[in-house]
């Protein structure tokens, strides 16, 4: 009983602390450094300047700079609303794909590296690669993209989707897109499914087992969520979110500080 009570108000139920990957040390990491044919992909990601996300692109920078991952993260402008935010992120990309050459990986900046993820993308034969969650629905998180023409015009599209309808969330325009173009008789777009361990949720207590995490996603958006109203506890799954933030920052930045 005492054990129950405990795990209610500290946010953190068995199923959670079962999903929480082992973030690896500064020491630990060495031995996932990047290798030299693949310093030149890139991973890009964008972040609205507000200190919340400021401080998530200071946290997701550190993680890629010690496996000497080479990264493009850019500030911009708020939309205002965090849909719209989001919906920002098919332009950024197909802004990224013209200027970028070779494998570019897109990352959300609220995200961390626990390993270099190149090995694993490089084999892929696809124009793009996303997670899809059981259910079926994507999750635009991670998203690996080929230097294809067709990867151009997938992004374009997503793009001027995106665009026509701004309070539609990305990610449900993209799946759009790509079921779409599944039905066809001759599909354009060559897709790739990304395993879990590339679009991890901390606290996600109904996701697939995986021996390893790749990329572990911090959820910043219960921050922006977040309402304060006095006397009223925090919310479990923002003190989750903190409680993660802060074990991961202690050892990202143990050394560097």
């Amino acid at each position: 009983m005492l054990n129950k009570i405990k795990s209610h108000f500290s946010g953190w139920k068995p199923e959670h602390k079962a999903m929480a990957a082992h973030f690896p040390s500064n020491e630990e990491i060495k031995s996932q450094l990047v290798a030299d044919h693949c310093k030149e992909h890139v991973v890009v990601a964008f972040y609205t300047t507000d200190p919340i996300y400021t401080n998530e692109a200071r946290r997701m920078l550190a993680s890629a700079q010690r496996l000497e991952l080479k990264t493009d993260i850019t500030p911009v402008k708020g939309a205002g609303e965090w849909v719209r935010n989001a919906s920002m992120k098919a332009a950024f990309l197909s802004k990224q794909r013209t200027f970028h050459r070779g494998p570019m990986l897109y990352v959300d900046v609220d995200a961390v590296f626990h390993r270099n993820p190149w090995p694993q993308l490089t084999q892929l034969k696809a124009d793009i690669a996303v997670y899809y969650e059981k259910s079926g629905r994507l999750l635009a998180g991670t998203i690996f993209i080929a230097d294809t023409a067709e990867a151009q015009n997938l992004l374009d599209e997503w793009a001027k989707r995106c665009n026509a309808s701004p309070d539609i969330w990305d990610q449900v325009i993209l799946e759009e897109i790509l079921a779409e173009d599944a039905l066809k008789t001759n599909p354009i777009y060559q897709i790739a499914i990304l395993p879990v361990s590339f679009c991890w949720i901390f606290d996600k207590s109904d996701s697939s087992n995986t021996s390893e995490v790749f990329i572990e996603h911090l959820q910043a958006s219960r921050e922006s969520c977040n309402k304060k109203v006095f006397f009223r506890p925090m919310k479990s799954r923002l003190k989750r979110r903190r409680d993660r933030t802060l074990e991961i920052e202690n050892i990202l930045f143990s050394m560097s500080d």
